[in-house]
């Protein structure tokens, strides 16, 4: 009983003295064999690697398989049995790619590459290849692991891809004609897109071995309503941001039709310009060009304080484009665009207190579905700036400062004066009067502290003296 303890807790290790196995799995055979034709076929697909391997469960919703069926695995010690649920078709090439996720030998080496391969079950393998990319809309980043299914009609054989760690697929062994194509991320894992509970999108594509397709999958949240503007927001004198409840196409395919007005006297204000996002992330030209001035003073200023540290410094001249370049520095590479749930608007003129009224129409959503609303905001007279209550504060200390400066001043000069006083002479000539008694010495002011009061011992007669005086 012992012995049979001892070899169940036992770890899979490699003899001793022997060097740890680093090498990964690989496939060694596969049956029918890539390419080939293998007509009323009706047994497994078998693949068999180098060694043992894991072969994790569910791994055949983890592989594609184009047409997209469901399918089952039988896993061995060191292969893999697949079969279609419902039978393999006639007449159709079947295509797999083989993922390296899951697959490890027993000392845990993974697999390098994915391996892909097609066979058919009649007539040849088609030489079509449809590629492109699945990205999420709202980050623009690429999606892992996001599929796409290819649809001739009703009642065709579903095609598919599915996408690599960098968003990029490759459908291959499609049948030529015409298609609809949707890229979606599969969350219930049904290889179906689901349209009104999982994010895709979609395109028509054609198949054909003489033109290689590029499609490319924007996939945005499902979206049956459009775009309603739910409110306005003062961001500055001149600028008003409008806040929305769907995220914006960036940009849209008709501006929208913006309109600001004020509700007392219902003038309508003057708008400059309008973009797609929020008011700190927006640039409108006017800004550019203020910052191109202010960077092309900047290099001006710098040049002149050169120059003043001395004839002998080398001063050079700024390039006429360093503004340009100072800008492009300063903003870097540019990021994808991006949508919004915001547009800001700036205005001709800065607001004045009081209510204002937006309607906006024809803003378009991800989902191309245009809306608009209306909306009320309220513009209140600004609080100074930091910058003015800085200068005050600044003053104040200055004004501090400055009265502390004069009372040192007066303080000094009453220092001074007292300083200027001639000191009195050592002795004066007043007739009568000795030299040495003109003025008391220091010590002579008032009486020594022995001297204020009759010592304790005189103030009553002794008491013999009293006998006698009677």
């Amino acid at each position: 009983m012992a012995v049979l303890i001892m070899l169940g807790c036992a770890r899979e290790m490699p003899p001793p003295g022997a060097r740890p196995d680093e090498v990964p799995p690989s496939i060694v055979r596969i049956r029918p064999a890539p390419d080939s034709t293998v007509v009323d076929f009706d047994g497994a697909l078998e693949i068999r690697f180098s060694e043992p391997v894991r072969i994790p469960n569910g791994l055949a919703r983890e592989m594609f398989v184009s047409p997209m069926e469901t399918y089952e695995a039988q896993t061995g010690f060191a292969d893999l049995r697949l079969r279609p649920e419902d039978g393999w078709r006639d007449s159709v090439a079947y295509c797999f790619t083989i993922p390296t996720d899951g697959i490890n030998d027993l000392l845990r080496n993974g697999m390098e590459e994915p391996v892909e391969f097609c066979f058919s079950t009649g007539g040849e393998i088609p030489d079509t290849s449809v590629e492109g990319e699945i990205i999420d809309a709202l980050t623009g980043q690429p999606l892992e692991e996001a599929r796409v299914i290819f649809w001739a009609g009703t009642d065709s054989i579903p095609y598919g891809a599915i996408s690599d760690s960098v968003g990029r697929f490759t459908a291959r062994g499609l049948p030529s004609g015409e298609y609809q194509a949707f890229g979606f991320v599969d969350r219930n894992r049904n290889m179906i897109p689901d349209r009104e509970l999982e994010s895709y999108d979609s395109a028509s594509v054609a198949a054909s071995p003489e033109t290689p397709t590029e499609l490319r999958f924007v996939v945005v949240a499902p979206d049956t309503t459009p775009p309603l503007l739910a409110r306005a927001l003062v961001v500055g004198n001149e600028t008003v941001q409008l806040e929305f409840d769907d995220y914006l196409l960036n940009p849209q395919p008709e501006a929208p039709g913006i309109a600001i007005r004020d509700s007392a006297t219902n003038e309508t204000l003057e708008i400059v310009g309008s973009l797609i996002g929020s008011a700190d992330e927006v640039t409108f030209p006017l800004d550019s060009a203020a910052l191109a001035d202010s960077v092309a003073a900047a290099d001006s200023a710098a040049v002149a304080d050169s120059a003043a540290v001395g004839d002998s410094a080398a001063v050079e001249a700024p390039s006429p484009d360093s503004a340009g370049a100072a800008v492009s520095d300063s903003t870097g590479e540019e990021d994808p665009v991006l949508p919004s749930r915001f547009i800001t608007v700036r205005l001709a003129a800065a607001l004045d207190s009081g209510t204002y009224r937006v309607s906006v129409t024809g803003v378009v959503n991800l989902r191309r579905l245009a809306g608009g609303g209306d909306t009320t905001f309220v513009a209140e007279p600004e609080p100074p700036s930091g910058d003015s209550a800085a200068a005050a504060d600044t003053a104040a200390v200055d004004s501090a400062a400055a009265v502390a400066d004069s009372t040192a001043v007066e303080g000094d000069s009453v220092a001074v004066e007292q300083d200027s006083v001639p000191p009195a002479p050592e002795t004066l000539d007043l007739p009568g009067v000795p030299p040495d008694t003109a003025g008391a010495p220091p010590d002579t002011v008032g009486a020594p502290p022995d001297t204020v009061a009759v010592p304790p011992d005189t103030v009553g007669a002794p008491p013999d003296t009293a006998r006698r005086r009677t």
